[in-house]
């Protein structure tokens, strides 16, 4: 089994794990979660077959995902993705190709000494929660109180550790999950005031080292194709191994609803 395949394995058994019900469908799995409904990542459809059409999608996420007011759909084959992305977007689904990055050296430059640490969760909960208020969602309190609990349920399913930068203070954050043998660096972010001292590289280098050190390889993270963040993890030394496709269609139209 390939890296590639061991990161997706792990990424499929986290949705499953941490949402409320997986349902078999016609062209996948459907991963829903009513009790957190503003969470995306927690009622979405992981696309499996890969001769699934955008309409046949579309209908499929219309029916499954009625109770939400988003539509989601993942797609972990790169090929089927890309195939899947013109006629999503031509009816006004987001696209975004997600590259799965694996640590393959060492840094271009060590951090700070010092700088970045393991944490408490409580303080990692703290920075991301600060983090997140500054997101588009940040103004609506009920999605950072659903995101938390959705943070929660990664606890339970792996071993979860909290990195921040500085230790002490309101600055980045990232947390590492782990089974034992793949490990994931998630959800990294820096306060905007907090930009440009190095944080970000600290926290994440940390977290990295500390999943190497557990014996885990591969040590993987996820980040947007048409971002920023992928040229500080490439100086941090991952690579690029191939990529996911997720698409995202908000807000639904419910005229039908009350």
């Amino acid at each position: 089994m390939t890296a590639l395949d061991r990161v997706r394995a792990f990424l499929r058994e986290t949705d499953e794990r941490i949402c409320d019900e997986r349902r078999a469908t016609p062209h996948g799995v459907a991963l829903l979660t009513p009790s957190l409904p503003l969470v995306w990542q927690l009622n979405a459809i992981r696309v499996e077959d890969p001769d699934s059409s955008a309409a046949d999608l579309v209908a499929e996420a219309d029916e499954l995902l009625a109770a939400v007011a988003h539509r989601k759909l993942v797609v972990h084959d790169e090929d089927v993705g890309a195939r899947l992305a013109p006629a999503l977007t031509a009816q006004g689904w987001n696209a975004f190709r997600l590259l799965v990055m694996v640590r393959r050296r060492p840094p271009d430059r060590p951090a700070e000494a010092g700088l970045g640490a393991e944490v408490s969760r409580e303080r990692g909960a703290a920075v991301l929660a600060a983090f997140r208020r500054e997101q588009p969602f940040g103004w609506q309190e009920e999605a950072i109180r659903q995101l938390a609990g959705m943070d929660e349920r990664f606890a339970r399913a792996w071993s979860t550790r909290d990195f921040a930068a500085p230790a002490d203070g309101l600055g980045c954050s990232c947390r590492l999950y782990s089974d034992g043998t793949v490990a994931q660096v998630d959800e990294v972010g820096t306060l905007e005031a907090r930009r440009g001292h190095g944080y970000a590289r600290a926290t994440v280098l940390a977290a990295a080292d500390a999943a190497a050190a557990e014996g885990c390889d591969p040590v993987f993270l996820v980040t947007d194709a048409s971002d920023w963040p992928q040229h500080l993890y490439r100086k941090l030394g991952f690579d690029a191994i191939g990529a996911v496709y997720e698409f995202l269609k908000l807000p639904v139209e419910t005229a039908d609803r009350a």
